[in-house]
Parts: structure tokens; C-alpha cells; sequence
């Protein structure tokens, strides 16, 4: 008995390496995962008052910042930038492939409207433009800068509607109505500096 107990022994050792070993190649001895570049989800805990959702129902998505919607043009700034128009604008003819994808026209339909251009005084790249739309039903609002080319569809309000942007030269796309409402709350703020300084 002592005999076979001796030799149980190796075996044993020899059995509790070998589990070491396999076990440490299968992932017994893992390294830690990299460190993630997003942190890591913390629960939201409801603040008191707030009822938590029900079992099984999904919490409400987390609100974004959004730009706060610019004020309208006084009536006063109105007036004026549609005088400038009228009295220091030129007759142009916009271009069909704008018209078209603002649901303005379609097939290529040309139309022609009043329009002012004036160069950003604070910078030498960059255009601001605006075209009465025929039968006064708005404005076209275009900016121009470095290579690149903003045009926001305005009603006779000066409300947004709708907005295009692109590289100059290239067919434009439409923007998403956030991007635009961002992009028109700062030309909607440099037509109001230059009604006033005008």
C-alpha cells in the first residue's frame, strides 16, 4: 500500500500541472480588456417625484442640446432688408437645379426675382445674398463662404422652411431641418446686424 501510494502522488502533481497549464491557456490567466474610448452606461435613477417606468416599458431617450430657434426679424429689420432690395438689388435669374430641390419649381423651370448681395465684413471669402421670391411668398437666403454654400427657403415671415447646403459648384443636398434651423439662426442674425448698421 505504501508502495502504491508513492506512486499515486507523481500522478497527482503531474495532473494538477498539467490542469494549471490547460486552464491557463483557455483563459484562466485573462489580461484585462482595453480600456474603452466611450465610458462606460451608469444607471439613470429617477429624481423624487419622477416615477419610474414600468416593468417591461423603455425609459424615455435622453433629450439633446439643440441651438434655440432664432427670433424672427423685427418688422423694422424686415422693412429695410426689402428695401435694400428693392433699391440696391439686381434682377437675377436663380439658379434651376436650387429651385428644383426646394420644390420651388420642377424640371428645370427657370424663375427670376430681385435680389441683394453684400460681402461679410468680417471676412474676404465670405457672401451673404437674398432674393424676394416672385409674388412676395418669401425669401431665398444664400452664404457663401470659404467653399461652401449655405441657401435656407424662408416664407414672407422670414421663417424658416426649408434649407440646401453644399460645395460650391456641385449639386447641393438637403439639409435636416436641425443642421438648418443651426446654420439660418446665424445668417438670420447677420441680416439683422446689417438691417440695423444699414
Amino acid at each position: 500500500m505504501q508502495q502504491s501510494r508513492s506512486r499515486q502522488l507523481p500522478f497527482l502533481i503531474a495532473t494538477a500541472l498539467i490542469s494549471v497549464c490547460v486552464a491557463a491557456k483557455s483563459g484562466f490567466a485573462q489580461t484585462p480588456p482595453a480600456a474603452s474610448q466611450t465610458p462606460p452606461a451608469t444607471a439613470q435613477m429617477p429624481s423624487a417625484g419622477t416615477q419610474a417606468p414600468a416593468a417591461g416599458t423603455q425609459a424615455p431617450a435622453a433629450t439633446t442640446q439643440v441651438a434655440p430657434a432664432p427670433q424672427p426679424l423685427t418688422e423694422a429689420e424686415l422693412k429695410k432688408i426689402n428695401g435694400l432690395i428693392a433699391d440696391q438689388g439686381r434682377d437675377v435669374g436663380v439658379d434651376p437645379m436650387i429651385t428644383d430641390i426646394l420644390g420651388l419649381t420642377a424640371n428645370g423651370q427657370a424663375i427670376s426675382c430681385r435680389a441683394f448681395a453684400a460681402f461679410d465684413a468680417r471676412s474676404e471669402n465670405e457672401i451673404h445674398q437674398i432674393y424676394l421670391l416672385p409674388d412676395a411668398k418669401g425669401y431665398l437666403v444664400g452664404h457663401f463662404y470659404k467653399d461652401k454654400v449655405d441657401v435656407y427657403l424662408t416664407d414672407k415671415d422670414f421663417a424658416l422652411l426649408a434649407a440646401l447646403a453644399g460645395v460650391r459648384g456641385e449639386r447641393p443636398a438637403t439639409a435636416s431641418f436641425q443642421d438648418a434651423q443651426y446654420g439660418f439662426g446665424f445668417e438670420r442674425t447677420w441680416w439683422a446686424n446689417f438691417a440695423d448698421t444699414h
